[in-house]
């Protein structure tokens, strides 16, 4: 199965944990394909980084999330 996440879902996820974080677990177990387009990316990016400048503590995650989205997900 392939699947966008909205950017809010994926920060949701990557920040909070919850529901969107078991998304995160499900495509890190490869349950199913995560599809992106460059803009999406970037949008991740951007967003990503707002919410990191916000919460510092909980940041650490953002960057290797990113990372990983970057080599495995289908652009």
């Amino acid at each position: 199965m392939r699947v966008v996440l909205d950017t809010n879902v994926l920060m949701s996820g990557v920040f909070f944990g919850g529901v969107p974080g078991r998304l995160l677990e499900a495509w890190a177990t490869r349950r199913f394909q995560l599809v992106v387009s460059p803009g999406i990316l970037e949008e991740y990016r951007r967003v990503g980084a707002e919410l990191a400048a916000r919460y510092p503590t909980r940041a650490e995650a953002l960057s290797p999330i990113l990372a990983l989205i970057t080599m495995h997900a289908v652009l």
